[in-house]
């Protein structure tokens, strides 16, 4: 008998295996694709609601810019700011929002429920709204009292949203 030359001559290459395909997918992955459906739907779900429940701010401001056009007759722009607040607030609180509430202490409200007016309602250019519908040429700057307003309309708490550590004080049959 003949011996082989080279017995390494002999041999062959490792035979691999046909590559993994990525279909079907393992359990585990399936897992994290229904989490992340369930996070998105959770997200648009919230985003939604936070989109309708704030609608109205939305037309409240676009009412308010159309306002600019009683710019000529300053009283009735006063009372048309004051009637936009209200139904604004109202919309806002609808069981909360004391619809008797008058004066200063409609002012007080305003600026509770909105802490970002730094009090201008109550202490600045917002006492025009008490006075101003009553006088002829009431001599107030609406452009800060538009601001003011728009800043309110834009910031205020509203009754899903948690109002800051303050409360409101009762004096006089009025609620503050």
């Amino acid at each position: 008998m003949q011996a082989p030359a080279d017995p390494l001559a002999q041999l062959h290459d490792i035979l691999l295996p046909d590559a993994i395909g990525w279909w079907p997918l393992a359990p585990g992955w399936w897992a994290l694709l229904i989490l992340l459906l369930a996070l998105l739907a959770t997200a648009i779900f919230y985003r939604r609601r936070k989109t309708l429940r704030n609608h109205y701010r939305q037309q409240a401001l676009a009412e308010l810019f159309a306002l600019d056009a009683l710019a000529a007759e300053p009283a009735k722009l006063l009372q048309a700011y004051s009637v936009l607040l209200r139904r604004t607030a109202l919309t806002a609180h609808p069981t909360q929002f004391p619809v008797d509430i008058k004066g200063e202490a409609w002012l007080a409200w305003l600026d509770h429920y909105c802490p970002e007016t730094g009090g201008g309602f109550f202490n600045g250019s917002g006492k025009a709204l008490l006075t101003g519908p009553y006088q002829k040429t009431p001599a107030i700057d609406f452009n800060e009292l538009r601001n003011l307003a728009e800043t309110w309309i834009r910031k205020h708490r509203n009754q899903w949203q948690s109002l800051p550590g303050k409360t409101l004080k009762k004096s006089g049959g009025e609620h503050a």
